[in-house]
């Protein structure tokens, strides 16, 4: 089949690049032997929109995937050069990756360029944003209009596809296990040591971007709850796009070596190492779709500690591969943190996470994102 695909990818970061490219590579290596055409952007998010200090990565070791550079997100002239190379090229279908409606104008373009004869599936990493309101649902519900088909990354998501748009066919699947950092077998003493955390340290593990959403500070307050607990180490590792005052005030407020903070984009190479050197990964997230950290957590064999929010349960057996909380409540999170460590023992829970591992490949999502896309070809209809 000749794909065409809709993403960022090298030289922009993050997790949406990062799973746009690794699922090409997956498309690209399958016995069907799909052809992929990657077309990236120019310009992803406007300078003044975005949050962080750069949009680019700086990786020594990039993820990457041969991608033609197109796509000006704010130009429409950009977004019809992109649609008249994929309709040339004779894409079968399209992959868009969609997370935010600022770019529902840009895939509607590209969509309108294309033609109709060309299968269009929206890949809804976030079908609307985080940060409700009608402007942005709207716009979401503009930039989804016309789509053949939706993959969605968890069960919760059915209700926003069929409330912006009723009547859509979609297939629920979920987010494979990354497998694209270095290090993701460096002994945890090993990545300790680099890192300059002690071996008796109980490290709890908070990784990726800091927005209100994210919940960091009801890990904080748990941790406030937790300072009779003997070496508990909490690392806070990510760019803070919003709340520093905030965070920093709370991580003050707490014993001098109980937190470390790394306001910092974390590049590909040491991504693994601060999982290796944790002993669990907390997602305190108020909302959520799916997340990346669990998928990396569960690569390094750490298990987790996620909120009950959209599709994070889906992927958690409570006690086996990590254990749920609710969101916003401090005071269960840190009762989670004192079962893993003092009821339990901080056991190995390796291979309860192997078991989850097992349904959660990059060469069963490709599978099944193929049967859909011959579904919708064939003219199939309804949820999946």
């Amino acid at each position: 089949m000749r794909l065409a695909i809709v993403a960022p990818g090298h030289p922009y970061r993050g997790g949406i690049a990062h799973f746009g490219v690794r699922l090409a590579q997956e498309l690209a290596d399958q016995p069907a032997g799909h052809h992929c055409l990657y077309i990236n952007f120019t310009r992803l998010y406007p300078n003044r929109l975005f949050p962080g200090k750069t949009q680019f990565d700086d990786s020594a070791a990039p993820v990457g995937f041969t991608s033609e550079r197109l796509i000006d997100s704010i130009q429409p002239l950009s977004w019809r050069r992109a649609g008249r190379r994929i309709r040339e090229w004779g894409a079968e279908a399209i992959l868009f990756h969609w997370w935010h409606p600022l770019f529902g104008p840009c895939y509607r373009g590209i969509s309108a360029a294309v033609g109709k004869s060309v299968i269009k599936v929206a890949i809804c990493h976030n079908v609307a944003p985080h940060e409700k309101g009608r402007p942005r649902r709207s716009a979401a519900r503009y930039g989804l209009r016309k789509m053949d088909g939706f993959v969605l990354h968890a069960r919760s998501e059915i209700n926003e596809i069929e409330g912006l748009l009723p009547g859509s066919t979609f297939v629920t699947l979920f987010h494979p296990i990354y497998d694209i950092f270095p290090g993701e077998d460096v002994p945890g003493e090993e990545a300790r040591r680099r890192l300059n955390l002690n071996p008796e340290d109980k490290v709890v593990l908070y990784f990726g971007i800091i927005r209100p959403y994210k919940g960091v500070e009801t890990l904080l307050e748990a941790a406030g709850q937790l300072s009779d607990m003997d070496n508990l180490k909490l690392l806070v590792v990510g760019e803070i796009y919003k709340g520093s005052d905030r965070i920093y005030r709370l991580v003050q407020s707490l014993p001098g070596r109980q937190v470390r903070l790394v306001n910092r984009y974390i590049p590909n190479e040491e991504v693994a190492l601060w999982f290796r050197a944790s002993d669990i990964v907390a997602l305190p997230y108020l909302s959520a779709t799916q997340s990346g950290i669990v998928p990396i957590a569960y690569r390094c064999l750490r298990p987790v500690i996620v909120t009950r929010v959209g599709g994070l349960p889906d992927v958690v057996e409570h006690e086996v591969s990590g254990y749920l909380v609710e969101p916003g409540d401090p005071d269960d999170l840190a009762r989670a943190v004192r079962k893993h460590f003092l009821e339990r023992g901080n056991p190995d829970m390796s291979s309860g996470i192997e078991a989850v591992c097992k349904r959660l490949s990059w060469e069963r999502y490709a599978r099944e994102l193929e049967k859909f896309i011959r579904r919708l070809q064939a003219g199939g209809d309804g949820p999946g």
